[in-house]
């Protein structure tokens, strides 16, 4: 039996294995950097992509699910930066971030600028990082748009405004959930907050219009049986 009560199986070894590999190697580009006397040049970053871990392999709680999932389970992951004498180590952040902040991070530190002649996604987190996490972000929400028919039941979206989070189906409900009362989002409060969710709604779909977001739209060949 593994940790979490549930029967040890060749594919849960498997993943935990791989997981124990990526830290080791993860060790050992550290390790060469500081030999060789380049760890307080290099910027690290660390994420995982699609969150936390496959919820068949492993337990995410408190999040709800796990990888390439709408929940918290499938959005939340960890995100860590090091670079010695430049970012204060040791300090935690709660606030949101992205990994499209990657990019404009990545080119300020590196003293480059961002090309002027196109939309960059993302914010520069550098000054709150160099901060210790103190120096606010200028960003008021965050959105995920998934328009395809990959799982039930179908196309969405996603914004994330202050602790609110509203996923709207493009052919079905809303749901709302309060990350910081509701980690695991168990209560959904859409029927009890109809105008908190018309103000998200209205501001997501007004932020993927300002994009050129591709929207999900009803198919006139399709007809319901």
């Amino acid at each position: 039996y593994d940790r979490f009560g549930g029967v040890e199986n060749e594919s849960k070894r498997i993943y935990r294995a791989m997981t124990s590999a990526l830290d080791d190697g993860i060790g050992d580009v550290n390790r060469a950097l500081v030999e060789n006397g380049i760890d307080k040049n290099t910027l690290i970053i660390f994420l995982s992509d699609n969150g936390a871990g496959v919820a068949d392999y492993t337990n995410n709680a408190p999040l709800r699910l796990g990888k390439h999932t709408l929940f918290e389970g499938g959005i939340r992951v960890p995100f860590l930066v090091r670079w010695p004498g430049t970012i204060p180590a040791g300090e935690i952040s709660d606030v949101p971030v992205c990994s499209i902040d990657i990019f404009p991070t990545v080119v300020e530190a590196a003293g480059g600028k961002l090309p002027s002649d196109r939309a960059v996604d993302g914010l520069s987190l550098m000054p709150h990082l160099k901060s210790g996490g103190t120096t606010k972000l200028h960003r008021n929400e965050l959105l995920w748009h998934f328009p395809h028919y990959r799982h039930a039941p179908g196309p969405y979206s996603i914004i994330r405004q202050g602790n609110h989070k509203l996923i709207k189906f493009w052919g079905g409900p809303f749901e709302l959930y309060d990350l910081q009362a509701d980690l695991g989002e168990a209560k959904n409060l859409a029927a009890n907050m109809p105008k908190r969710v018309s103000e998200l709604d209205t501001l997501l779909i007004k932020r993927l219009k300002e994009t050129g977001a591709k929207l999900p739209r009803e198919n006139p060949d399709y007809t319901k049986k």
